[in-house]
C-alpha cells in the first residue's frame, strides 16, 4: 500500500490549525511547524527519558512531552500491520529522507516507511502480509522501491 499524505489535506502528524496555533509555535518553534520531516526527525528522536517529573511546567518539558505524543501517534500509524513493537530506523535515499517502521527479514516481516522528499511532501508505504505469513520482501528489494520513487511531474 502506497499512500501520498501530502495530498490530503489535514492528514499527518499535526494539522494546518495546529501549526497555525502561537502556543504551539512558542512550544515547539517556527521551524519544526514548518516542515513535515523536520517535525517527524524531532518526534522520532525525542524519548520518554528526556521528560522529567521535577520539572512539570518547564516549557523543555512540555515541548518533550509534545513530541512525545507525536511520536506516539505517527507509531500508532505504523502499528495496525505490526504484532510487536517494532524498531525504528532513519532512512535516506537521494531527495528522499525519512523513517521505517519494522524489519522485512525479521519477523513479523512487516515495514512501514514515511519519506519526505526536497519540497517536504510526505510520502508513506506498508508492506504486510496476511498475519502468520513468511518474508514479503527484503530489505534490500525495500531499500530499491523506495530509491525508485519519483513525485508524478506537476506535483
Amino acid at each position: 500500500m502506497v499512500e501520498n499524505p501530502s495530498d490530503e489535506p489535514g492528514i499527518g502528524l499535526i494539522s494546518p490549525a495546529f501549526r497555525r496555533d502561537k502556543r504551539a509555535e512558542k512550544l515547539l518553534g517556527r521551524e519544526l511547524l514548518q516542515s513535515n520531516f523536520k517535525l517527524m526527525q524531532a518526534a522520532m528522536s525525542t524519548t520518554p527519558d528526556q521528560v522529567k517529573w521535577w520539572r512539570f511546567r518547564s516549557s523543555q518539558n512540555q515541548r518533550a512531552e509534545a513530541l512525545l505524543t507525536l511520536k506516539f501517534v505517527a507509531l500508532v500509524m505504523c502499528k495496525p500491520p505490526f504484532e510487536s513493537a517494532s524498531p525504528i530506523y532513519a532512512i535516506s535515499f537521494g531527495q528522499f529522507h525519512g523513517f521505517q517502521c519494522g524489519n522485512p527479514d525479521a519477523p513479523p516481516y512487516n515495514a512501514h516507511i514515511e519519506v519526505f522528499d526536497g519540497a517536504d511532501r510526505h510520502f508513506a508505504m506498508t508492506i504486510a502480509g496476511q498475519r502468520g505469513h513468511g518474508q514479503v520482501i527484503t530489505q534490500e528489494e525495500l531499500n530499491a522501491m523506495v530509491a525508485s520513487i519519483r513525485p508524478s511531474p506537476g506535483n
